[in-house]
């Protein structure tokens, strides 16, 4: 690539670059390498802001005809590495940092730290962006976390989640025992299945992951801690005040002390009333 200008101005730094003709550039369908050129046109990429000021990259790139007659496209556009995306007007430096800004804060708050960055993005396109972070590979956990959470209503899903790092696995609609067990045994190696005290659970987790330990999570075992108290003392009410101790006799010293005072004291308050 060829810087042909710098333009610093304005309110933003505008390169001028070119890419090299006769160089081969790779078809983005198929691979083959091809130096046919068919035209030329300008792509507009988006950098990341230099000295507190917005970069906008002109550059200037090839459209190449494929050599390879199998492969469908008969044109494609060259891709400079560590420059350009196919279908992206950012540079890869400046989209890791859209994309991590809005892991940490998503929507409005990563608005408004990029605007503090000279990049003005909207929320919605935050959350687009967002949306297209690949997910990273799943590991099978050695904890594996089961519970349901209410979509609307009364219509519940199932969440599992990877009790170690406390990240979702994965979730689906409905709690069925069958999809549990179909999903234990598609991800094998699970030593401890955290649960609630669902039959449904404890049955798709025995039939897909038998030599798995079942364990009840802390939540549940203090609401199951809580409510069997609960039951208890509500059972055995009618006992409590019998269970009360006796309340203490008064002292024999008080009661001469309250019976020798006066009923009114001769004092010029009460004189006075």
């Amino acid at each position: 690539m060829l810087v042909v200008s710098v333009d610093a101005s304005g309110p933003a730094v505008v390169i001028q670059a070119r890419t090299r003709s006769g160089a081969p550039a790779g078809c983005t369908g198929c691979g083959t390498l091809s130096e046919w050129m068919h035209s030329r046109y300008v792509r507009h990429l988006a950098d990341a802001a230099l000295e507190g000021r917005p970069v906008r990259i002109d550059l200037s790139v090839r459209r190449l005809y494929c050599e390879n007659s199998a492969c469908p496209k008969m044109t494609f556009a060259e891709q400079v590495p560590g420059l350009t995306v196919r279908y992206q007007r950012r540079t890869p430096l400046l989209q890791h940092l859209v994309e991590a800004v809005g892991v940490v804060l998503s929507g409005r708050g990563g608005a408004r730290m990029l605007r503090i960055l000279n990049i003005s993005l909207s929320r919605c396109t935050v959350l687009a962006q967002l949306m297209r972070v690949p997910l990273p590979p799943l590991v099978t956990p050695r904890v594996l976390g089961v519970d349901d959470f209410a979509l609307y209503a009364n219509t519940y899903g199932t969440l599992l989640v990877d009790a170690d790092s406390r990240l979702p696995l994965t979730l689906w609609e409905g709690r069925d025992a069958e999809q549990l067990s179909r999903w234990l045994r598609g991800h094998p190696g699970v030593e401890i299945a955290c649960r609630d005290g669902s039959l449904t659970y404890r049955q798709g987790i025995a039939d897909g992951a038998p030599e798995a330990v079942q364990v009840s999570d802390r939540f549940h075992l203090w609401q199951g801690l809580s409510r069997r108290v609960q039951e208890i003392a509500a059972t055995h009410r009618g006992c409590l005040p019998h269970a009360l101790p006796a309340p203490e006799a008064t002292e024999p010293e008080l009661a001469n002390v309250a019976a020798t005072q006066p009923e009114s004291a001769d004092t010029p308050a009460a004189r006075g009333l």
